[in-house]
């Protein structure tokens, strides 16, 4: 049932997941954006230092499988960020350029993150499944 429900909502996701990126395409000035780069490159690098690199090391030091993914989809600035950053900019909390710097650092970390967090891992994706990695086989010295 629970598969059923997903598969019927599949293209609805879709549909807004574009209409969130036209969204904020059509809230961007090519002008103030290009005013704004240099808020993109600290909020981008400050994304991939910090919160990158702080879950890669956790993920790390806890063990866990495919930290780099785990690093790469947990660290996006998400649609709440959006919207806080469009509420500061209508109460002139922020400039114009830093609106449009934040708005790019977000659109990208979401569309980055939805991408590489489904790249497939060497050795993990086999045959269009997910199967953890085999370990070495004591069977296969016996041969």
């Amino acid at each position: 049932m629970a598969s059923e429900a997903r598969r019927r909502l599949l293209p609805f996701r879709d549909v807004f997941a574009v209409l969130f990126f036209v969204a904020v395409g059509s809230l961007l000035e090519p002008e103030t954006l290009l005013g704004g780069l240099h808020w993109v490159a600290i909020f981008g690098v400050l994304l991939v230092v910090t919160k990158s690199g702080v879950i890669y090391l956790f993920a790390r030091l806890a063990g866990l499988e495919r930290p780099s993914q785990m690093a790469v989809g947990l660290s996006q600035i998400g649609e709440f960020s959006f919207v806080l950053v469009s509420v500061l900019f209508a109460a002139r909390a922020v400039s114009a350029e830093l609106h449009a710097g934040l708005l790019a650092v977000i659109t990208l970390s979401i569309g980055a993150s939805a991408i590489a967090a489904r790249a497939p891992v060497k050795g993990w994706v086999r045959g269009g499944t997910e199967h953890p990695p085999r370990p070495a086989s004591s069977a296969a010295g016996m041969a």
